[in-house]
């Protein structure tokens, strides 16, 4: 029976947990029996950027587990500072897809999402640092983690969209979610790199994830987790890509503003390119050349 979910059609049915989805909880269950306590330890004792390898290990074999194959298209900059990985956000999904792949990355999570019991979990033991955006009173306190964090050598990773999506646009970034640049900045004897990321899912069982399907992975609001649990854990095998961008500093980009619409462009773009490669549109168009760091950013990177 079709449903509306986020305003799209989907054919999702109610049908219960297969035997398939059964094995995998079974499976994430057990890897996380031996995997968890020892992570817990690591990111209550470990300062530096040795707590990761555990989390990065338990992020990758869960979407091995979950029968996700995820491409990568470009490299995550490396240098000796810190970097601020802003990417787009369609689903609970992206926590293991991205957190296995980031090294020494901590997301930045609003502060509802401590509260969502096995996610809530997940992104603690990921060092995540949680953040409230209505209370102005935990400003300061929330800046300090930031720059502690930063300080430590840690890269962080934002999702500025400040929800999930259906997974076939990009959402407004919301500037204001650039203030850890400032933060950064301010806490650290040189600039904090950003760079923008596309994540996309691109297949399911090998057909590409049109439309009607994206609710497979797509995880919206409205949607229970459990359920959206049930439906993706029954699917064979998911295809996600991973675009990495060009990066530029908020220095280079002259305000968080014009940094917000950068990276928003870019990440549509990537997305853009990711739909055509699913639907055998042809050659995927050729990504934009990097910032020219040594001169002014170009705003209209951003805006066109």
């Amino acid at each position: 029976m079709a449903e509306e979910y986020g305003g799209l059609k989907s054919n999702l049915s109610g049908d219960g947990w297969t035997l398939l989805g059964v094995g995998r909880i079974f499976l994430v269950m057990a890897l996380s029996v031996f995997i968890l306590p020892v992570q817990y330890i690591a990111v209550r004792l470990m300062k530096s950027r040795g707590w990761w390898s555990l989390a990065g290990l338990w992020h990758r074999a869960v979407c091995r587990i979950l029968g996700v194959e995820v491409r990568i298209s470009g490299t995550p900059h490396e240098h000796n500072g810190p970097v601020l990985y802003a990417c787009n956000h369609i689903s609970w999904l992206d926590i293991p897809v991205v957190g296995g792949h980031l090294k020494n990355a901590s997301f930045i999570a609003k502060s509802e999402v401590a509260g969502w019991g096995a996610i809530g979990l997940l992104c603690t033991l990921h060092k995540t640092i949680f953040v409230n955006r209505e209370r102005r009173s935990d400003s300061a306190r929330q800046r300090d983690a930031l720059s502690q964090r930063v300080e430590q050598g840690h890269s962080l990773i934002l999702f500025p969209e400040g929800t999930s999506t259906d997974g076939m646009r990009v959402a407004p970034f919301k500037s204001a979610l650039f203030s850890v640049a400032e933060r950064a900045d301010e806490a650290s004897d040189h600039h904090l790199l950003i760079q923008p990321v596309t994540l996309a899912y691109t297949a399911v069982n090998g057909m590409p994830l049109i439309r009607s399907q994206k609710p497979v992975v797509a995880w919206l609001g409205d949607v229970e987790l459990f359920g959206h649990l049930r439906q993706l854990m029954s699917r064979a095998r998911i295809e996600a890509v991973i675009e990495f961008h060009a990066p530029v500093t908020l220095a280079e980009a002259g305000s968080r503003k014009a940094l917000a619409a950068y990276c928003e462009a870019e990440v549509r773009r990537g997305l853009e390119r990711a739909h055509r490669a699913e639907l055998k549109m042809g050659p995927q168009s050729p990504a934009l050349p990097a910032p020219d760091t040594d001169g002014p950013f170009d705003p209209s990177l951003g805006t066109t």
